[in-house]
């Protein structure tokens, strides 16, 4: 019988005075990924964008459970979003949507 593959939803908020779209971020969180750990390295994260509120700079990204140091490690790498300047900073990790938002106080609604 397959196991059931355990996952997490991080709740990461940006900090920057230029506007960015949710491909532009994930193009940035993808490609610190792939500097840190290769393309194999990022194959094995699952990573997928769930939520993103443009307004309020904020991001849920899903990521496999195993990969969450590894996210972690390449979101602290970002200095730039498109070549504007930028950080991200992780704000919590839950292994369901319900649980982040309730946690957050509403940044997955």
């Amino acid at each position: 019988m397959l196991k059931r593959a355990k996952r997490r939803y991080l709740a990461i908020e940006a900090d920057s005075i230029e506007a960015f779209d949710s491909r532009e971020l994930m193009e940035t969180i993808w490609t610190a990924i792939e500097k840190l750990y290769g393309e194999y390295g990022a194959s094995q994260t699952g990573l997928s964008l769930i939520r993103y509120n443009a307004d309020r700079k904020q991001v849920i990204i899903r990521v496999m459970c195993d990969a969450v140091d590894m996210l972690r490690t390449a979101v602290a790498t970002i200095t730039k979003i498109n070549s504007k300047p930028a950080a991200l900073h992780v704000q919590m990790v839950s292994g369901t949507l319900k649980a982040l938002q309730r946690k957050t106080g509403g940044i997955a609604s």
